[in-house]
């Protein structure tokens, strides 16, 4: 009974570790350009797709070598599966497992709607512009912020987001005419065109914002899987956050929520 446990484990391990390599290629394949991928190389590239282009190809290529070994050489891996390395790695990866599965939970409560006060601002955050435009994950959250803005004329907007290395445009200005399409008037659009992350997104738009004793109270528009994390930053850059989550389109959604959770972890560390 203690062999077929340790067996059914080893199965949950590996199936979650491959899958999750597979949602980082994922993840790769929609956000890879020459540009970018030149950018790893040159350290050019943001720290995220560096780290998910890392992990997704160490990932697989273990998962691959198991088969292998698995298909080919059944004695190796029985004679590795009882070594102290294995045993090791076997704890490590489900108290890594049992960790993830809770704070994806985490950043799946975090995203459910909420009824939220009308702020004098309301922020969009940015995210990747493709030479075609605005790509599905930032026309979520124009959409969300769109529909909020035109119901309530007094509320001033601000587009947050820099230029990526292989985005023609800033993310703030790719915003700004989504927006204006939108009939949103541009006299209440502010650009803050500088930031490269989350972290810089609120920092830097907190400067454009009236000074004031506590925490400034904003609405914040970002997709369902960046609540979390954003909400922890902009509690960190000084603001009193609500939260509007924007749809992300399911085919990319869980792939979104694993490169989220490896963001979060850098951001509780990093981001200060």
């Amino acid at each position: 009974m203690k062999i077929r446990l340790s067996i059914i484990l080893d199965i949950i391990l590996y199936a979650g570790w491959t899958v999750i390599g597979l949602l980082n290629i994922i993840f790769f394949l929609v956000h890879a350009s020459l540009v970018n991928v030149i950018g790893v190389f040159t350290g050019e590239a943001s720290v995220s797709f560096i780290f998910m282009t890392t992990s997704a190809f160490v990932m697989l290529t273990v998962s691959v070598l198991i088969v292998i070994m698995a298909k080919r050489r059944g004695e190796a891996l029985e004679r590795l599966r009882g070594s102290l390395v294995w045993r090791c790695a076997r704890a490590v990866l489900t108290v890594f497992g049992v960790f993830f599965v809770a704070v994806i939970s985490v950043m799946v409560g975090a995203s459910l709607p909420r009824q939220i006060p009308q702020t004098p601002e309301v922020i969009i955050l940015g995210a990747y512009v493709s030479q075609d435009g605005p790509s599905a994950t930032l026309l979520g959250r124009l959409v969300a912020g769109a529909e909020y803005a035109a119901g309530r004329p007094d509320v001033r907007v601000i587009v947050s987001g820099g230029q990526g290395l292989d985005e023609p445009v800033t993310e703030a200005s790719a915003m700004r005419d989504y927006l204006v399409g939108q009939s949103i008037s541009a006299d209440r659009i502010l650009l803050e065109e500088r930031s490269g992350n989350t972290f810089e997104n609120l920092v830097f738009t907190r400067a454009m914002l009236p000074e004031g004793d506590g925490p400034y109270p904003v609405t914040i528009v970002t997709s369902e899987f960046h609540v979390l994390r954003a909400s922890m930053l902009a509690e960190r850059a000084g603001y009193k956050p609500y939260f509007i989550p924007a749809r992300t389109p399911p085919s990319i959604l869980l792939s979104c929520y694993s490169r989220e959770f490896f963001g979060l972890i850098k951001s509780f560390f990093v981001d200060r």
